[in-house]
């Protein structure tokens, strides 16, 4: 089709001159997804979902996009990289690329990652609402059908995510949730509810809690809670505590004053004097890295957070928090902030702080790049945990432990079971904090499907990513952001399946979910990146045979089982470990070796294969492959003679590793291969709207796999772009490959046509229980509303049909006509355009037809109709269904007054591949 350019129909010209800001009117939104929650992953489930083909729209309470990520959380706290896969991945490559590196980078400053935010839905062309508080939530049945703002804006859409920090649109929806910490007995656990001992940010000191030292009868200091923290292992309604990541810098060019906060009573931070007092006393040389984590950032700026026994963690102030209004949030939050920033004024004030430790405060300010619209203090207050969904799925620390493994794993966790302190009260008349946990995962450890789904009955359309369900304890390792984005990823793209296959997300086929998953880089097990042997025996199992002083550890993440053994760099030569298996028949086994690396391990460990044959020695480097399991050859084993692996210390330097060994079969099952689709549907000539269809392996391929299928349909070769071969490869350390066919651009109206791809029998795999996949050719939207619009004698009678005909004579060409919804056989108005001034803003709305966003709108300005060119908008587009309708609006230019000069604006169309004519 040739690309044109339509004038006086089309071009609907406006004169700005003295424009009034009209009051806002509510919207009513349609689209296939609502995300609530504007954060990292409520920006990460939008981008999938336009991957996908799929509208979306996000409703964002605050005023900025990114949550924590872009709120000061800068020093990621990422557990193992090597188990952040997807979008989530992809974000830290955008920040990489933003200082210039290659790779990913995880240390960043806040500006930069909410650019990346900013910049990602413009790119992907998602709609954003800020602002924008949710106010009531509409059902039927056990379908949410309509979320509601405070504005009055209405969001109907097919699936909804909930993104947010503390669970808003769950809880509206009538979803089972818990706030607190079970008891240990609930789950079977060790480490929920109040903890019998907190060693870690704690009193190292004793310091008297009340008003008059020695007294109870004078009352306790503040931010001391009554009582004395409960019931070691009992659960409680007590919520780890919040605080704010502070980016601070010495850089004076870029520095604000730290001052203190209006209502600054020094007497609120008597218990901070007396703690500074005792540790003087106690002869303490301290620093200002005492009392906060300050983590290096890129342009001399900082991520802070909580150190210590009083910092900025608010404790105990945040309880009420995740059921709260959002007037009483609103009161927390201040709060928080003003307990803060009175910390970091005592610390740089009162005499009571030791000199160096003043001086050292006092260099350090605000950022004037950072924070511009609240002083240089973060607007992202650090809910660390609110809500948790209650699921037919409860992840728990076993889970984390790895001793529970989820059958339908959706992406990984691997951080720390992590939990700040709950509670600061007295015990034996002494200050003591409780709560915080800071308990290792042996390995990253697969997320449930259903732990981010409501119960079945309890919602048919709901995802949420962030609250999702989890124990206390194990939500406290898959909350950290680089999870929240995996999981919301996964739930966008088991959204756009829910709405495929027409079912309730309890339904959504796993086995279709993971394949996509697994084509658009999620990690779903950690055996994908390292292996899983069928026989394992681990450092404490009966088979494991210790000789010498061995010492246990779980310094280093990435062990197998509770812990792993390491020779302490000592004793060369009189230590071992053999494993022995307990092998279920003879044949030859695939032998494999873990164990944690570090800089301080041996790079040459002698470890001997024992086997039916004899017996081979390898030198392994321990420095390197942490958390793996490594391939150290096949061989023949006998069960029951004894034959295993051997590690020894002997003329190594540096520490040895003694973990896990382990035994698989050399002649592995053939791959289980299966036929799926992401999105059966394409456009003819739209390259951003392909038919996908994605051959899945059931295991990452250790060679090259071809797979072979055949080709059906009522379309044949010359209805598409390129010619179908008949097979496709899935390369070495995938899972999947994909076939994208874009249907072939013509002028012809057809109609809709069939494209049947089946998987054909291989001796090279076995076939599942997907192996046909059905794909739609849909005509060009334009030429498929001609066919609906006219005649067949029409169609082919000149002058009447084409793009710039105009057979009612009416000024408005056919493209113009199907752009706006027009009658081409009745003389009409043509496309609807409004226009107003808000807030210093030029805003244009212009009504399109659905079926018609393929076409590419060209925006031009100018003072005169003579000076008109083309534009870029300085905003996204926002796109506001209504029925059959979308209305786009553009955010043209800023104005800082009405005496600007007068000016006019028009827009254009063509078609993507086309370019623009004057």
């Amino acid at each position: 089709m040739n690309s044109i350019r339509l004038f006086a129909s089309l071009a609907l010209t406006l004169a700005v001159t003295r424009l009034v800001a009209a009051p806002g009117h509510p919207e009513l939104v349609e689209t296939d997804l609502c995300i609530y929650g504007g954060t990292s992953g409520g920006v990460v489930a939008a981008v999938t979902a336009r991957r996908l083909g799929r509208s979306v729209v996000i409703v964002e309470p605050g005023r900025h996009l990114g949550g924590l990520t872009s709120g000061g959380l800068g020093r990621t706290d990422t557990g193992n990289t090597a188990a952040i896969g997807g979008y989530s991945s992809e974000f830290y490559h955008r920040v990489g690329a933003k200082y210039g590196a290659a790779g990913r980078q995880f240390t960043f400053e806040p500006h930069i990652a909410e650019e990346v935010f900013d910049e990602w839905v413009v790119e992907e062309g998602i709609p954003v609402y800020l602002d924008s508080q949710l106010e009531s939530v509409t059902r039927d049945g056990t379908r949410i059908t309509e979320i509601r703002n405070s504005d009055g804006d209405r969001f109907r859409a097919a699936m909804y995510l909930d993104t947010t920090y503390e669970g808003d649109l769950m809880a509206l929806a009538g979803v089972r949730y818990t706030v607190g910490r079970e008891a240990n007995r609930e789950y079977g656990e060790t480490l929920n509810g109040v903890r019998a001992n907190t060693p870690s940010h704690q009193f190292v000191v004793d310091v008297d809690p009340y008003v008059t030292p020695g007294n109870p009868g004078s009352g306790l200091l503040p931010y001391i809670q009554p009582g004395d923290g409960g019931v070691p292992g009992e659960g409680d309604a007590g919520v780890q505590a919040y605080n704010f990541r502070l980016c601070l810098t010495q850089t004076p060019a870029n520095r604000r004053p730290i001052t203190a906060p209006r209502d600054y009573d020094v007497a609120d931070y008597e218990l901070l004097g007396r703690y500074l007092d005792a540790r003087v006393a106690a002869g303490h040389a301290l620093s200002l890295s005492d009392f906060m984590i300050i983590s290096g950032m890129p342009n001399g700026k900082t991520d802070i957070n909580n150190r210590g026994a009083f910092s900025t963690d608010f404790i105990g102030r945040n309880y009420d928090y995740p059921d709260a209004s959002p007037t009483r949030r609103q009161e927390i939050h201040a709060a928080t902030v003003g307990y803060i920033q009175g910390f970091l004024h005592f610390l740089a004030t009162d005499p009571r702080v030791p000199v160096n430790v003043r001086e050292e405060m006092q260099s350090w300010g605000y950022c004037r790049d950072e924070f511009q619209d609240s002083g240089g203090f973060g607007h992202q207050m650090y809910v660390r945990e609110a809500r948790r969904m209650v699921s037919d799925y409860v992840m728990t620390e076993h889970n984390a432990r790895g001793q529970v493994v989820a059958p339908d794993p959706i992406g990984l966790g691997s951080y720390t079971m992590d939990s700040h302190n709950v509670q600061r009260v007295v015990q034996n008349g002494v200050v003591r904090n409780e709560g915080d946990v800071q308990v290792g995962v042996p390995a990253p450890y697969g997320i449930a499907y259903r732990s981010i789904v409501p119960a079945r009955g309890e919602c048919d359309n709901l995802f949420v990513t962030f609250c999702l369900s989890a124990t206390h304890i194990a939500f406290g390792s898959a909350r950290m952001e680089p999870v929240f984005m995996i999981t919301s990823q996964s739930a966008a793209t088991a959204a756009a399946f829910a709405i495929d296959d027409d079912v309730v997300v309890q339904d959504v086929d796993y086995v279709k979910l993971s394949a996509q998953l697994r084509a658009d880089d999620q990690i779903l097990s950690w055996g994908e990146t390292g292996g899983a042997p069928e026989i394992v025996v681990d450092s404490v199992d009966p088979g494991a045979l210790v000789m010498g002083d061995w010492v246990s550890s779980t310094s280093v993440a990435g062990y197998h089982g509770s812990d792993y053994l390491h020779d302490d760099n000592d004793g060369k030569g009189v230590k071992s470990v053999r494993f022995v298996p307990d092998l279920p028949e003879p044949g030859e086994y695939t032998v494999y070796l873990r164990w944690t690396a570090h800089a301080n391990r041996a790079t040459h460990v002698p470890v001997s294969i024992n086997h039916d044959d004899g017996s081979v020695t390898v030198m392994v480097d321990q420095t390197a492959n942490n958390g793996l399991w490594v391939a150290l050859g096949t061989y023949r084993f006998t069960p029951g003679n004894g034959s295993g692996v051997l590690i020894e210390t002997t003329g190594t330097t540096g520490y040895v590793i003694a973990d896990a060994a382990g035994w698989s079969r050399d002649a592995p099952a053939r791959p289980l291969v299966n036929l799926l689709s992401g999105d059966p549907r394409g456009t003819e000539g739209d390259p951003h709207d392909p038919i996908h269809y994605l051959f899945a392996a059931d295991r990452e391929l250790q060679e090259p796999l071809t797979v072979r299928y055949s080709i059906g349909g009522t379309a044949n070769g010359s209805d598409l772009q390129s010619a179908l071969s008949g097979r496709l490869t899935i390369p070495v350390g995938r899972t999947t490959a994909e076939l994208r066919v874009v249907p072939l651009d013509d002028d012809t109206v057809e109609g809709d046509e069939t494209l049947v791809i089946t998987l054909d029998s291989s001796p090279d795999y076995e076939q599942g229980d997907h192996t046909a996949v059905t794909g739609i050719l849909h005509d060009e939207p334009f030429d498929a509303w001609r066919a609906r619009r006219f005649s067949k004698e029409q169609l082919l009678e000149p002058g009447v049909a084409g793009e710039t005909d105009d057979p009612d004579h009416d000024r408005v060409p056919n493209l113009a006509e199907f752009f706006g919804g027009g009658n081409p056989l009745v003389a009409d108005e043509g496309p609807q355009m409004g226009i107003r001034l808000a807030d210093g803003v030029v805003w244009v709305d212009l009504v399109r037809t659905r079926e018609a966003g393929r076409l590419v709108i060209t925006p031009e300005g100018g003072t005169t109709l003579g000076t008109l060119a083309p534009m870029a908008p300085t905003a996204p587009v926002m796109v506001f269904r209504e029925g059959p309708l979308e209305r786009l609006r553009f955010s043209m230019e800023r104005f800082s007054g009405l005496t600007e000069p007068q000016r006019f604006y028009r827009f254009s169309l063509q078609h993507p591949a086309g370019s623009p004519t004057r």
